[in-house]
């Protein structure tokens, strides 16, 4: 699922091409998608609609109109693609072997293409999703934020003060601290990339309870989350399986992770066989020699 980093990536690449457009046609080819409006009502609605501005809260982007705003999960397969008109199919477009079609480059209107957006001056945005696990939810005026979806979310990781932070940590919680940084009122956007290499980053073990920490380590765990996510940004993203940055390519960042998706390779700090397991119901890579499950114990004076 694209984290803060995809979505932000996405977000900056789709800030020039949309801001300022008009909305001529808004063709909803899956209404399921859309919550808390009418399918019926949501082509007349978009007609004529400026684009003012792309925005990006946690992993949702909200495409801010005259009269309403767009907001856009993209879900575990979903993408946005950024193209003309008249924008001719990439030969490198191609089925794998489990059916799913993975654009490479400016990618055709086919099946799994459930919303495409037609632009004054040419422009389309598409929005496709194999999987439909994405979700699109029309707002009307600009109190988005307000929407109950967005509205529980944690601060934003890239922009808050962490002394602020480090007192939200539930003090007595017995919850794996993995658990926490995937907890989306806790810190918006995170995701189990990017939680799995602020850990390992930190060198704090996955499962720690996190009333055990200490505050130090907090401060340190949300530091390492600001520099993985910065990280991820500068490479535009991580492309695991079916993350794709607007124009169609793939994020620079998988072949710079040091865990993540890495289990039973050597930690590229220490060279100690990495551990994959479960945390929080997600697969989750940890060093074991980096990362000790017991807090640093002080010597005995």
């Amino acid at each position: 699922m694209p984290e803060l980093p995809e979505v932000e990536t996405i977000r900056r690449a789709l800030v020039e091409p949309l801001t300022g457009r008009r909305i001529l046609l808004a063709e909803l080819r899956l209404p399921r998608l859309l919550l808390g409006f009418p399918a019926a009502d949501f082509s007349a609605k978009l007609k004529g609609q400026k684009i003012r501005a792309v925005i990006r809260r946690g992993k949702y982007l909200v495409l801010e109109l005259d009269k309403y705003a767009l907001i856009v999960h993209l879900g575990m397969t979903g993408q946005l693609t950024a193209a003309s008109r008249d924008a001719t199919e990439n030969p490198n477009f191609h089925k794998t072997v489990t059916g799913l079609q993975k654009p490479v480059g400016v990618h055709p209107v086919d099946k799994h293409t459930h919303l495409i957006l037609h632009l004054d001056q040419g422009g389309r945005l598409l929005f496709r999703d194999p999987r439909t696990f994405g979700k699109l939810v029309l707002v009307p005026g600009h109190k988005w934020r307000e929407h109950p979806r967005l509205s529980k979310l944690g601060p934003e990781p890239l922009e808050m003060k962490i002394a602020e932070v480090v007192p939200t940590f539930p003090k007595d919680s017995i919850r794996p601290v993995k658990a926490l940084l995937l907890d989306q009122e806790f810190l918006a956007g995170v995701g189990n990339i990017y939680a799995d290499e602020a850990l390992f980053l930190a060198g704090i073990h996955p499962r720690r309870k996190v009333k055990t920490l200490k505050p130090a380590e907090k401060t340190v765990l949300l530091k390492a989350v600001q520099s993985v996510l910065r990280k991820g940004i500068k490479y535009q993203g991580t492309t695991f399986s079916d993350y794709r940055k607007p124009d169609g390519g793939k994020g620079g960042n998988y072949e710079r992770l040091m865990v993540y998706g890495r289990g039973g390779m050597p930690c590229r700090i220490c060279g100690t066989t990495l551990h994959k397991t479960v945390v929080a119901q997600r697969g989750t890579v940890f060093c074991p020699l980096c990362q000790p499950l017991a807090s640093p114990r002080k010597k005995p004076v």
